[in-house]
């Protein structure tokens, strides 16, 4: 039996990561009909943990460097 596996295959320009994300994000949407808000909430939350991540080690280098 056949099987049918959709791929997308991507190029990305990292000087740009603000539209690629989005281009990505965009492109992938259609795949998960009925389920594009689950998606974008699943992707929210990622971001939101990178941002939290940020916060922290900011936190800790402005504290080292004001222990020196």
């Amino acid at each position: 039996m056949a099987q049918i596996k959709p791929i997308v295959r991507v190029e990305l320009d990292p000087l740009h990561a603000v539209p690629e994300i989005c281009a990505v994000i965009a492109a992938l949407l259609p795949y998960n009909r009925g389920h594009e808000q689950a998606v974008l909430e699943g992707v929210r939350d990622a971001i939101n943990e990178q941002l939290k991540g940020d916060g922290e080690n900011a936190e800790s280098v402005r504290e080292s460097r004001r222990k020196r």
